[in-house]
């Protein structure tokens, strides 16, 4: 946490030295914004990352788009779409669409970028996750081509609206090394790459102006150029923005955005997202810790948890009032349902519960966190020593938290989900949460089983009915528990408007700026 009284002393420091008026910005119809990590290339396939994935967004389109006002999927490249067979998808291409360099976009390049998506020689990490269920494309003429999936897929057309980015095919295939298209990215969204540097992971994005067909999913770019520069410390993101070298900053925590509030430079926007804070346990037991076999001990521990107070004490004033999340899925997400509330918060029924499960002492357990979840995490580890459990916290970078949980040696977990970077569909939670791997944390083959059954059935009411009974039966269980939403929080220049009509999880999209 930062102290208002060190943020501005930082502040002072660096204005003294490299302190840029906000107004030629402005004049320039130019953004600055901090990134946390260095980009070394801008690929939405080999790059995976949420910083590179804002920037894939807005430099390459998807066939599809999905409008987050109306929840529908909308024409991006792709004018009109039809289910030609159970696992046949039939794309209409747009005929009015160039790629950065001029080139004209058509067939090629989405049977290409498929094809070479899942040919078993190109390797890159959540592969099989996000394109396992295509079996082949073919091109039909110039402007059609069909997607033949393994079976029946009810959620490949909302997969297609965020994977893959369409890449130009001639151009493409002239890189031995396929990634390192992404460090001379081109493609047809709505900014153009004007100079990545590697070396310092800077990048200038700069406006598309021949881009017309993004309609309500994707508008066009409201800015001539986005500049983004690394800088890793918060600390000193803060003193920049206070100092007019930078004009946006983001993943922001409350406690600090509560500090700078009477900055009267800028602005802090905090906006409802899909992403949300959760807790579960290790049921399969692969940490050896054997408590959470017992379903009495995962409901105390459950009961012990004050969701209504961690949100009031930890979340902006803005959600204090909204409804908790009752499921282990977003109800924003198409498909997902629920009809079994979590358990109250009840201390008195947790040490009940405790003690006939043969704990009335008490044990040992450790929360594994990471990034913005830790503060929760240190949270409920003080609410379940109040019933006698004696809780620490594993504060872990992502990498170290997932290697951890591939090692099975973690025995509790409060960490955050935000279905993909918010993709559309909840057969990426279910299959986050749900399917065999080191993600598992249950080894319920009726969880496993909801999420194939879900993707076989075509019908919402019935997919929905599939995942209700899910989503239930692990709240019934006490396996885990939605603890309490994280919206995203955003400081900037008073001058920049930085539209919400969106559900990205860092709160903003480049294509959404304007200077006011």
């Amino acid at each position: 946490m930062f102290t208002k009284s060190l943020t501005v002393a930082v502040a002072v420091a660096t204005l003294a030295i490299t302190a840029v008026p906000v107004a030629a910005q402005k004049s320039k119809d130019n953004v600055r914004v901090a990134f946390f990590q260095p980009v070394r290339v801008i690929d939405g396939i080999f790059d995976p990352r949420p910083e590179g994935g804002l920037l894939s967004r807005v430099v390459f389109d998807h066939l599809i788009g999905f409008d987050p006002t109306t929840r529908k999927l909308v024409p991006l490249l792709a004018e009109s779409w039809k289910q030609a067979t159970p696992t046949t998808l039939e794309f209409k291409l747009r005929k009015d669409v160039k790629f950065h360099d001029g080139s004209e976009f058509d067939a090629d390049d989405v049977v290409y970028t498929i094809g070479m998506a899942i040919d078993p020689k190109v390797n890159f990490r959540f592969k099989g996750s996000r394109f396992g269920w295509i079996k082949s494309v073919e091109k039909i003429d110039k402007y059609t081509v069909r997607i033949h999936s393994k079976g029946v897929n009810s959620a490949g057309l909302a997969r297609l609206t965020t994977q893959p980015p369409i890449f130009p095919s001639d151009y493409h295939k002239q890189f031995e090394v396929k990634s390192d298209f992404g460090k001379k990215p081109i493609g047809t969204g709505p900014f153009k790459v004007k100079t990545l540097n590697p070396a310092k992971g800077q990048v200038v994005l700069e406006r598309n102006e021949n881009y017309k067909h993004g309609g309500s999913a994707k508008p066009a770019a409201q800015v001539k150029n986005v500049t983004i520069s690394v800088i890793p410390d918060k600390q000193t993101q803060v003193a920049n923005i206070l100092t007019g070298n930078v004009d946006m900053i983001y993943a922001v925590g409350n406690d600090l955005a509560k500090d700078l509030s009477s900055q009267p430079n800028f602005e802090i926007a905090v906006t409802p997202s899909v992403a949300f804070s959760y807790v579960q346990f290790d049921v399969l037991d692969r940490s050896k810790i054997g408590v959470f076999k017992d379903k009495r001990v995962r409901e105390a521990l459950l009961r012990a948890i004050d969701r209504k107070g961690l949100v009031k004490a930890l979340q902006p004033t803005l959600v204090h009032n909204d409804p908790l999340q009752q499921a282990m899925c977003h109800p924003w997400h198409t498909a997902c349902d629920s009809s079994v509330a979590p358990v109250s918060f009840d201390p008195a029924m947790a040490k009940k519960l405790l003690a006939e499960a043969g704990y009335a002492n008490g044990f040992k357990v450790e929360i594994t966190s990471w990034g913005p979840s830790i503060p929760i995490a240190e949270a409920i580890a003080g609410q379940w020593r109040k019933v006698g459990i004696q809780a620490s916290v594993d504060a872990l970078p992502i990498i170290g938290f997932i290697k951890k949980r591939a090692q099975g040696k973690i025995q509790a977990n409060v960490t955050l989900w935000d279905n993909g970077v918010a993709q559309p569909d909840v057969d990426t939670t279910a299959g986050f949460f749900f399917l065999a791997g080191s993600r598992d944390m249950y080894g319920d083959k009726a969880l496993a089983d909801a999420v194939i059954a879900g993707r076989r059935e075509l019908d919402l009411e019935k997919r929905k009915a599939i995942y209700r009974k899910a989503f239930d039966r692990v709240t019934t269980e006490r396996y885990a528990m939605p603890v309490v939403p994280l919206p995203a929080i955003v400081i900037h220049d008073k001058n920049l408007d930085v539209q919400r009509n969106h559900k990205n999880p860092k709160g903003f999209e480049f294509n959404r700026i304007r200077w006011k």
